[in-house]
């Protein structure tokens, strides 16, 4: 056989192979998946993040996808199990998830910390009067919401019936709505939710400051690629293209983090966790 017919017998016989098969010579790009710790609802979340991951998959030619559980417990379970390539949350250092992930970067702003709030029009000035009462808290793996207000109340010797709301806003709408005498939250989301939900509160206990929350990412992926990811997240701020999604959605940007920055979840974790 010639070399032209040769030639022309391939490209037909190329032509007429099943989809797939010509399909499985493409490189297939997997979306990293992007995990965010319940802290709000998943339609306030995905308007949060969907737009900050949309701009950096842009950027970076990266794809990126949001992926959360239906509970907290759900999204840390798929940390645990190492599904999840990169996570917003800091339950990566409780001693049982620690080392599975590295800091990469936080999300700018100050420092927050635990707060139990009560409405303003109630008697209640302190946590002491909450003795035999009931609170809400986000869930029993929240940081500042739960695990913190949790150490105060004991150290107060303090009893409460604990009503789970799901979220740092479900904690809030219990409180606005009556249904208990206080709330633990992440003061992160108190004043926010006061504003847009009209709620006057009363601070009955503050904690320590902690430092916002990181973006951590798992060891498997490529050098280049946690490089390249990083850059995009730093330089977010100062980047005229993404001006008016910070400002839509409110996201402050991110700034450089390392693990040491977190030393005291970590403490704060080994001692709760003796």
């Amino acid at each position: 056989m010639s070399l032209y017919r040769f030639l022309i017998a391939l490209t037909v016989s190329l032509s007429i192979l099943p989809e797939g098969v010509m399909a499985a010579e493409k490189e297939v790009i997997r979306p990293l998946l992007f995990g965010v710790l319940n802290q709000q609802s998943a339609i306030r979340t995905a308007e949060y993040w969907n737009p900050v991951l949309r701009h950096i998959t842009q950027v970076t030619g990266i794809p990126l996808q949001l992926k959360m559980g239906p509970t907290v417990e759900a999204t840390d379970g798929m940390m645990e199990r190492e599904e999840l390539d990169l996570i917003f949350t800091n339950h990566n250092f409780q001693t049982k998830y620690d080392g599975k992930y590295r800091v990469l970067v936080r999300r700018s702003g100050k420092p927050s910390h635990g707060v139990v709030v009560a409405l303003e029009s109630s008697s209640f000035k302190s946590i002491q009067e909450l003795d035999g009462l009931t609170v809400a808290f986000p869930s029993r793996d929240a940081f500042l919401g739960y695990a913190v207000a949790k150490v105060a109340l004991q150290d107060a010797r303090v009893s409460v019936t604990e009503k789970f709301a799901g979220s740092q806003d479900g904690a809030l709408a219990q409180l606005k709505a009556g249904q208990v005498h206080a709330a633990a939250v992440n003061s992160r989301f108190l004043e926010p939710y006061a504003q847009r939900e009209n709620l006057a509160y009363r601070i009955l206990y503050r904690s320590e400051s902690y430092r916002e929350l990181p973006i951590i990412v798992h060891p498997r992926l490529l050098a280049g690629q946690v490089a390249t990811l990083k850059q995009a997240l730093l330089s977010m701020r100062d980047d005229p293209g993404a001006a008016g999604m910070l400002e839509r959605t409110g996201c402050p940007g991110f700034e450089d983090a390392t693990e040491s920055d977190y030393d005291n979840v970590r403490r704060f974790y080994r001692a709760s966790e003796r």
